[in-house]
């Protein structure tokens, strides 16, 4: 996550909103998105929030 440019306090909430949603840490990068858009819906202004889900989507364009 730090080499997609995610902070190191980013990546942190990631993996906890995975841990919390999935009861497992993320193995994969569909678990790292899940994770990233959850947090993203945390965001109270906009573009914070589109931000995020902008990075996660590159995440995704990665693997397909």
């Amino acid at each position: 996550l730090r080499k997609r440019g995610f902070s190191k306090a980013e990546s942190g909430k990631i993996i906890e909103k995975v841990l919390m949603e999935e009861g497992r840490p993320p193995e994969s990068i569909f678990d790292f998105v899940q994770g990233i858009t959850r947090l993203a819906r945390d965001k109270t202004q906009q573009d914070a929030r589109l931000d995020m889900e902008g990075r996660a989507k590159k995440l995704l364009d990665r693997v397909g």
